[in-house]
């Protein structure tokens, strides 16, 4: 989780003991509203640019909790520049009058912005820590309650009869698309909690260390079936695989295969990353298929590399 301690103050942009000399002098020549959004426009070159980086982080991470860049952004310029009022809001961030009162009125309605009763009403962002812990909550909350209306669905369904007769020649190989972390490991999941005969994964060490975060490796750890992984390009065992057999898994210091990342569930099914750990983990997807022809090719280029790798000593 992100701390307030990975960013450096922002709350008095004109202090010199937070801005080096050559950008003080470039605000100098800018308007107040230009000073405010040094931080978020910054450039390449710019001693502040380091710190929008920063901040470019933290507001994708913000973006995975459901909301939007701009909300995000405003809800960074409140906590990094202090209580604002709206006009105050739209003005540096540039943004239209009517969407700004509805963000802050959103923001306040997801409980990371308070709003106090002065005139004008100013608005005050939660600390990072407490909006982190309050957006958690709230999906801890949606999940719950889809869960408690899982029973319920289920009956409503039942009740309504099926009116299509599957037959030899309806069914057909599947393919589907799974976009971002938290649906594919699920997907994942699935694949490793019904599989009968065994699991074959293909990654780098990156891919294979948000498995160990998504608790997918100490599933595997633990399991009877025949488990085996490939990682590809690494030279030594990875540190979160310790827990594993070291006879389940072999190493390819030099590939060039190091950007692909697959898994197999016995001769059944494969979910193929198109985007893997390179990318962010919102922009990550896989394609899952159940294609014979595409499972076997698949496992015959496992096996190879299989062969092919050095065994973890």
């Amino acid at each position: 989780m992100f701390t307030n301690r990975l960013i450096p103050k922002f709350s008095h942009l004109e202090d010199r003991t937070f801005i080096p000399k050559s950008d003080i002098e470039h605000l100098s020549k800018m308007s107040n509203a230009e000073k405010n959004l040094v931080v978020f426009d910054s450039v390449p070159g710019m001693n502040m640019y380091e710190h929008k980086i920063h901040l470019d982080r933290i507001k994708n991470e913000l973006l995975k909790f459901g909301l939007s860049q701009n909300q995000a952004k405003v809800y960074i310029y409140l906590g990094k520049f202090g209580s604002k009022t709206a006009p105050e809001v739209f003005k540096a961030l540039d943004l239209p009058r009517t969407e700004t009162y509805h963000i802050l009125n959103t923001l306040q309605n997801r409980g990371i912005v308070t709003a106090d009763l002065s005139s004008p009403v100013r608005y005050t962002a939660l600390s990072l820590e407490q909006a982190i812990l309050t957006l958690i909550n709230a999906e801890k909350e949606k999940i719950n309650v889809l869960s408690e209306q899982t029973e319920e669905l289920a009956d409503l369904w039942d009740q309504v009869p099926a009116f299509a007769v599957e037959t030899s020649d309806s069914i057909s190989e599947k393919l589907q698309m799974v976009q971002g972390q938290p649906q594919i490991f699920t997907k994942i999941s699935n694949m490793i909690n019904t599989a009968n005969e065994g699991v074959l994964i293909f990654g780098s060490q990156k891919d294979l260390s948000r498995f160990y975060h998504s608790d997918i490796l100490d599933t595997l750890s633990n399991s009877i079936l025949d488990v085996r992984m490939i990682v590809s390009p690494a030279k030594t065992m990875p540190t979160f695989a310790e827990k594993i057999d070291k006879k389940r898994i072999r190493l390819m210091p030099e590939s060039k295969q190091d950007n692909q990342c697959f898994v197999i569930k016995d001769h059944d099914e494969i979910l193929i990353f198109l985007r893997n750990a390179t990318h962010p983990s919102n922009d990550i997807f896989a394609l899952w298929s159940d294609s014979k022809a595409l499972i076997d090719f698949t496992h015959r280029l496992f096996d190879y590399s299989w062969n092919d790798g050095e065994i973890c000593h």
